[in-house]
C-alpha cells in the first residue's frame, strides 16, 4: 500500500492485544497484536466481518477496557499508565455506539447534548450555544427538537442525536460503530449525506467502523481491514478495492459498483474494479462501449 498523506499523530496502536476474560476457562482473545496509527483529519474505515476485533479497538480508543501500558497512545502518550487522565482522554474521544439507546441518558432531546459541556463545567450560555450548534448541525432544529423526548426520536433521529452530543464536546475524533445498523433506507441516506456535510464542513479525524464497504468507501479516504482480530489490508480506499476477491472471501460486503464491475469485468477484461460510486461505473462502460 502506498504511504498516505496526514496532520499530526493522533492515536497509535502497537501490537495491542485483548482478550475478554482473560486468565478464566471461557477466555477469547478477541485482538490479535494490531499495529495502525490515525492522524489528526484523516478518514478512516475500520472494516471487518462480525468478531473480527472493530468494536473492542473503538472501546481501546476511549480506554473503555482494562488495557496493558505500552498498546494504546493517544498524542503520543500510553493511555494505560496509572496516572494518565482518562477523564480528558474521552473528552477528546467522541464515540458514537451501535444502539443510540445505550448513549441517550436523558428524557429531552436538548438535556442530553447539553449532558457533556454541562459535566465540563462549561457556562450555561455557551452549553446553551453548543446545543444549537451541535443539533443545527445534524439536522433537527433546536428550536423543533430541543424539548422533543428521545423516546418519540426515530431510529435515524437518535443517532443524530447521539452525534449531536458528541459534537457538543468539540472533540478533535468522532467515532462511529455501525452508524448504518438498523435503518431503513431512508435513513441510511439521511445519516449518509449528515456524515459527508460533517466532513467537510468540520475539522475532524473521522473513524467509521462498519462490517459492509457500500458507505464507508464514500465517507472515508483509508481503509483498515481486520479479520480474526488481526490487521490484514490497510491502505487508500482505492487500492484496497483492487483485491475484491480478497475482501469477498473475508465476507465484506463490497460496494455496488464493485460488485457489478466483477461480474462485467468477464467480458471487459480491462475494466476496473475500484469504482466507488455507480456514476464512475456508467462513465467507465460508456468509454468502453465507444460512447460520449
Amino acid at each position: 500500500m502506498t504511504d498516505r498523506p496526514g496532520g499530526a499523530l493522533l492515536v497509535e496502536l502497537k501490537k495491542f492485544r485483548y482478550t475478554y476474560l482473560e486468565g478464566t476457562p471461557r477466555a477469547s482473545e478477541a485482538v490479535r497484536g494490531v499495529s495502525f496509527e490515525i492522524r489528526c483529519g484523516e478518514h478512516v474505515g475500520i472494516v471487518g466481518p462480525t468478531q473480527s476485533g472493530k468494536s473492542t479497538i473503538v472501546d481501546a480508543f476511549a480506554h473503555l477496557l482494562r488495557l496493558k501500558a505500552g498498546q494504546v497512545f493517544y498524542e503520543g502518550e500510553d493511555v494505560a499508565v496509572p496516572d494518565y487522565d482518562r477523564a480528558a482522554l474521552r473528552r477528546s474521544v467522541g464515540i458514537v455506539f451501535q444502539r443510540p439507546d445505550f448513549q441517550l441518558l436523558e428524557d429531552v432531546v436538548g438535556k442530553d447534548v447539553a449532558f457533556g459541556p454541562t459535566m465540563d463545567g462549561l457556562p450555561a450560555e455557551e452549553t446553551r450555544q453548543r446545543v444549537e450548534e451541535s443539533l443545527e448541525a445534524v439536522g433537527l432544529s433546536y428550536p423543533e427538537f430541543r424539548l422533543r423526548y428521545v423516546h418519540a426520536l426515530s431510529g435515524g433521529q437518535k443517532r443524530r442525536a447521539a452525534i449531536a452530543g458528541v459534537l457538543a464536546m468539540h472533540t478533535p475524533l468522532l467515532v462511529l460503530d455501525e452508524p448504518m445498523a438498523g435503518l431503513d433506507p431512508r435513513g441510511r441516506r439521511e445519516l449518509f449525506e449528515l456524515l459527508m456535510r460533517l466532513r467537510e464542513q468540520h475539522d475532524l479525524t473521522l473513524v467509521i467502523c462498519s462490517s459492509s464497504l457500500a458507505d464507508t468507501s464514500l465517507l472515508c479516504d483509508r481503509l483498515v481491514v481486520l479479520d480474526e482480530g488481526r490487521v490484514v489490508m490497510d491502505g487508500p480506499v482505492r487500492e484496497v478495492l483492487e483485491e475484491p476477491e480478497r475482501l469477498s472471501g473475508l465476507g465484506i460486503a463490497l460496494p455496488e459498483p464493485v460488485s457489478c464491475a466483477r461480474e462485467l469485468k468477464r467480458i471487459l477484461p480491462d475494466l476496473p474494479v475500484d469504482l466507488l460510486t455507480e456514476d464512475e461505473l456508467e462513465r467507465e462502460l460508456l468509454t468502453r462501449l465507444g460512447s460520449t
